[in-house]
């Protein structure tokens, strides 16, 4: 099969049935086909547009649309329901924002939950949405390898314990993310640091979470957001390739994009 059409990304306006100023930009496929929205923040158009142009999609991120509203790794922002409600619902109100009738999603559940995934350590999910055909569903694959290790530390990230944490992770290639207590529990915004990959930025971290700690030690873990961990944008393409062998299945697909 030939290589999908790259557009150059240009933002577009979305059709006048959104109800927000998010703005859409074209990632892949040929301009005029049934677009389908990438519904991210974190980078995971990179693995997911080229195949999803390849079944006949134009490509699209909606910018400015924050799926960190239900729910974050860090614990700043709690997830209301299952990864699978989140999943479904990240991908129903890009729709409703942008007036694309197509969306798909990705939710990460990285604390085993055994009532949704028994006997999983981690899953990662997929959720597609269309709402011309009223198609719904969720790919899902558990126990990727993706690096996430997490540990309660001394207060100084110089210390054996910290450094021997932040190698198991992968850091600095791996982003680390700095709280005060374990973000399963919830945690102020102003006390969350993602994205910390130099020491200056460590110590920072490592200071006023402390401060703010129950017992003067800090939780230090995996940044687990796609473009801060690339063993989880690798757990996200291979959940991507059964998304794609799911949506030929359902009919998707040039030149079948007849889906009743």
């Amino acid at each position: 099969m030939d290589a999908p059409e790259r557009m150059n990304t240009q933002t577009l306006t979305p059709p006048k049935t959104g109800t927000s100023d998010v703005r859409l930009q074209a990632l892949a496929g040929a301009e005029g086909a049934p677009a389908i929205l990438i519904a991210s923040m974190h980078g995971k158009e990179a693995v997911l547009a080229p195949s999803l142009a390849t079944l006949g999609f134009q490509v699209m991120l909606p910018l400015g649309y924050d799926t960190d509203t239900l729910g974050t790794f860090s614990g700043d922002v709690r997830r209301p329901g299952t990864a699978f409600e989140a999943a479904l619902e990240k991908a129903r109100r890009a729709c409703d924002a942008t007036g694309i009738a197509r969306a798909v999603a990705s939710e990460g559940s990285y604390r085993p939950c055994q009532t949704l995934f028994p006997g999983a350590r981690n899953a990662e999910l997929l959720a597609f949405v269309d709402r011309e055909s009223g198609l719904e569903f969720v790919e899902y694959l558990t126990d990727l390898p993706t690096s996430f290790v997490k540990r309660r530390v001394p207060a100084d990230p110089g210390s054996p314990e910290a450094r021997a944490l932040l190698a198991e992770m992968g850091w600095p290639a791996i982003k680390a993310l700095v709280v005060p207590d374990d973000p399963g529990n919830g945690v102020q915004p102003e006390w969350v640091f993602k994205g910390v990959g130099d020491e200056q930025a460590l110590a920072h971290a490592f200071g006023v979470c402390a401060a703010h700690s129950q017992d003067g030690q800090v939780h230090l873990e995996t940044d687990l957001r796609a473009h801060m961990n690339p063993t989880r944008m690798s757990s996200v393409a291979l959940v991507g390739m059964r998304l794609i062998e799911r949506l030929r299945l359902e009919g998707y697909g040039t030149p079948l994009m007849q889906v009743a």
